[in-house]
Protein backbone atom coordinates (compact mmCIF):
# COMPACT_ATOMS: atom_id res chain seq x y z
CA UNK A 1 0.00 0.00 0.00
CA UNK A 2 1.36 3.64 -0.64
CA UNK A 3 2.89 5.40 2.57
CA UNK A 4 2.31 9.21 2.98
CA UNK A 5 5.07 11.08 3.80
CA UNK A 6 6.61 14.31 4.78
CA UNK A 7 9.68 15.66 3.73
CA UNK A 8 10.56 19.01 4.58
CA UNK A 9 13.56 21.13 6.64
CA UNK A 10 12.49 23.22 9.85
CA UNK A 11 14.48 26.01 12.09
CA UNK A 12 15.47 24.88 15.36
CA UNK A 13 12.78 25.79 16.79
CA UNK A 14 10.27 24.23 14.93
CA UNK A 15 9.18 26.54 11.33
CA UNK A 16 8.75 26.12 8.07
CA UNK A 17 9.17 29.68 7.00
CA UNK A 18 9.64 32.68 8.85
CA UNK A 19 7.28 35.29 9.60
CA UNK A 20 7.08 36.96 5.85
CA UNK A 21 6.56 33.63 4.75
CA UNK A 22 9.73 33.36 3.53
CA UNK A 23 12.67 30.34 2.93
CA UNK A 24 14.94 33.09 2.26
CA UNK A 25 17.09 31.62 5.32
CA UNK A 26 17.11 28.19 4.18
CA UNK A 27 18.72 29.26 1.17
CA UNK A 28 21.64 30.20 2.75
CA UNK A 29 22.76 26.60 2.86
CA UNK A 30 24.54 25.29 -0.36
CA UNK A 31 24.89 21.72 0.81
CA UNK A 32 24.67 19.17 -2.22
CA UNK A 33 25.61 16.12 -0.09
CA UNK A 34 21.67 16.13 1.47
CA UNK A 35 20.60 16.78 -2.01
CA UNK A 36 22.82 13.17 -3.43
CA UNK A 37 21.84 11.18 -0.13
CA UNK A 38 18.36 12.40 1.11
CA UNK A 39 16.59 14.16 -1.54
CA UNK A 40 17.23 12.18 -4.35
CA UNK A 41 16.69 8.42 -2.64
CA UNK A 42 13.35 10.45 -1.19
CA UNK A 43 11.87 11.42 -4.34
CA UNK A 44 12.66 8.11 -6.63
CA UNK A 45 9.35 6.80 -4.45
CA UNK A 46 7.40 9.84 -4.97
CA UNK A 47 5.31 9.62 -7.76
CA UNK A 48 2.02 12.13 -5.90
CA UNK A 49 2.60 15.21 -4.33
CA UNK A 50 -0.49 16.90 -1.91
CA UNK A 51 -0.36 20.94 -0.89
CA UNK A 52 -2.32 23.58 0.69
CA UNK A 53 -2.91 26.94 -1.60
CA UNK A 54 -0.04 28.88 0.43
CA UNK A 55 2.69 26.67 -0.40
CA UNK A 56 1.80 26.06 -3.61
CA UNK A 57 1.70 29.71 -4.30
CA UNK A 58 4.79 30.49 -2.18
CA UNK A 59 6.24 27.76 -4.32
CA UNK A 60 5.22 29.23 -7.51
CA UNK A 61 6.67 32.50 -6.39
CA UNK A 62 9.83 31.34 -6.16
CA UNK A 63 10.12 29.38 -9.43
CA UNK A 64 8.99 30.29 -13.43
CA UNK A 65 8.34 26.62 -13.70
CA UNK A 66 6.43 24.01 -11.70
CA UNK A 67 9.11 21.77 -10.29
CA UNK A 68 7.31 18.42 -10.34
CA UNK A 69 6.18 18.09 -13.57
CA UNK A 70 6.65 14.35 -13.46
CA UNK A 71 4.17 13.76 -10.54
CA UNK A 72 0.23 13.85 -9.99
CA UNK A 73 0.12 17.67 -8.02
CA UNK A 74 -3.10 17.95 -5.67
CA UNK A 75 -3.55 21.44 -4.05
CA UNK A 76 -6.19 21.80 -1.60
CA UNK A 77 -7.86 24.78 -2.28
CA UNK A 78 -11.24 26.60 -2.40
CA UNK A 79 -10.10 28.67 -5.82
CA UNK A 80 -9.43 26.93 -8.90
CA UNK A 81 -5.80 26.67 -10.27
CA UNK A 82 -5.07 27.52 -13.67
CA UNK A 83 -2.10 25.25 -14.50
CA UNK A 84 -1.48 22.02 -16.30
CA UNK A 85 0.61 20.71 -13.38
CA UNK A 86 -1.46 20.85 -10.65
CA UNK A 87 -5.12 19.68 -9.33
CA UNK A 88 -7.04 21.52 -7.29
CA UNK A 89 -9.42 19.71 -4.60
CA UNK A 90 -11.90 20.96 -2.28
CA UNK A 91 -11.94 18.40 0.14
CA UNK A 92 -10.69 17.61 3.31
CA UNK A 93 -7.32 16.09 3.56
CA UNK A 94 -8.33 12.86 4.73
CA UNK A 95 -11.06 12.24 2.31
CA UNK A 96 -8.24 12.69 -0.17
CA UNK A 97 -5.64 10.72 1.11
CA UNK A 98 -8.33 8.11 1.43
CA UNK A 99 -8.86 8.03 -2.42
CA UNK A 100 -5.10 7.82 -3.08
CA UNK A 101 -4.51 5.02 -0.92
CA UNK A 102 -6.84 2.61 -2.20
CA UNK A 103 -5.38 3.51 -6.32
CA UNK A 104 -2.09 1.68 -7.16
CA UNK A 105 1.14 3.65 -6.75
CA UNK A 106 4.70 5.31 -5.57
CA UNK A 107 4.31 6.73 -2.40
CA UNK A 108 2.35 10.66 -1.84
CA UNK A 109 4.49 13.44 -0.74
CA UNK A 110 2.64 16.35 1.89
CA UNK A 111 4.75 19.22 1.18
CA UNK A 112 4.54 21.87 3.60
CA UNK A 113 1.24 22.92 5.23
CA UNK A 114 1.75 22.66 8.79
CA UNK A 115 -2.38 22.47 8.92
CA UNK A 116 -2.46 19.61 6.33
CA UNK A 117 0.54 17.85 8.23
CA UNK A 118 -1.01 18.37 11.95
CA UNK A 119 -4.50 17.04 10.62
CA UNK A 120 -3.04 14.13 9.22
CA UNK A 121 -1.07 13.07 12.24
CA UNK A 122 -3.81 13.50 13.92
CA UNK A 123 -5.84 11.13 11.98
CA UNK A 124 -3.04 8.88 11.92
CA UNK A 125 -2.50 9.50 8.01
CA UNK A 126 0.89 9.96 7.80
CA UNK A 127 3.22 7.09 7.62
CA UNK A 128 6.41 9.06 8.08
CA UNK A 129 7.96 12.27 9.00
CA UNK A 130 11.72 12.93 7.06
CA UNK A 131 12.87 16.32 8.84
CA UNK A 132 15.75 18.31 7.58
CA UNK A 133 17.02 20.44 10.71
CA UNK A 134 18.66 23.30 10.19
CA UNK A 135 20.46 25.61 13.61
CA UNK A 136 18.33 28.52 12.80
CA UNK A 137 16.24 29.65 15.53
CA UNK A 138 13.79 32.17 13.49
CA UNK A 139 11.41 32.89 16.99
CA UNK A 140 8.08 32.94 14.33
CA UNK A 141 6.29 32.17 11.32
CA UNK A 142 4.68 28.78 10.06
CA UNK A 143 5.29 26.30 12.21
CA UNK A 144 5.41 22.67 11.32
CA UNK A 145 2.95 21.49 14.08
CA UNK A 146 -0.28 22.98 14.68
CA UNK A 147 -2.04 22.41 18.10
CA UNK A 148 -3.83 18.87 17.36
CA UNK A 149 -6.13 17.27 19.98
CA UNK A 150 -4.92 13.74 19.78
CA UNK A 151 -0.98 12.37 20.25
CA UNK A 152 0.54 10.20 17.98
CA UNK A 153 3.43 7.90 18.05
CA UNK A 154 6.59 7.81 15.89
CA UNK A 155 9.50 6.31 16.28
CA UNK A 156 13.25 7.11 14.89
CA UNK A 157 14.24 5.17 12.34
CA UNK A 158 17.65 6.89 11.43
CA UNK A 159 19.91 10.48 11.64
CA UNK A 160 22.58 11.71 9.34
CA UNK A 161 24.06 14.92 9.45
CA UNK A 162 24.69 17.00 5.99
CA UNK A 163 27.22 19.91 6.94
CA UNK A 164 24.67 22.33 9.61
CA UNK A 165 21.59 19.74 8.56
CA UNK A 166 20.26 17.04 10.74
CA UNK A 167 18.31 14.20 8.45
CA UNK A 168 15.73 12.69 11.10
CA UNK A 169 13.26 9.82 9.81
CA UNK A 170 10.22 8.93 12.15
CA UNK A 171 8.33 6.22 11.29
CA UNK A 172 4.43 6.20 12.62
CA UNK A 173 4.30 2.91 15.45
CA UNK A 174 1.52 0.89 14.60
CA UNK A 175 -0.56 0.02 11.88
CA UNK A 176 -2.14 3.03 9.48
CA UNK A 177 -5.29 3.90 7.65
Amino acid sequence: MRKVKFYGATSLDGYLADQNNSLDWLFKYEDTSIMEKSYQPFIKNIDTTIMGRQTYDDLMDMTDEFPYPDTTNYVLTHRKIKSKDVISKNIPVEKLIGQLKQEPGKDIWIIGGGKIVSSLIEHHLIDSLQLQITPDILGNGIRLFQPMNSNSDFKLTSSQQFDQFIDLTYELKGPTA
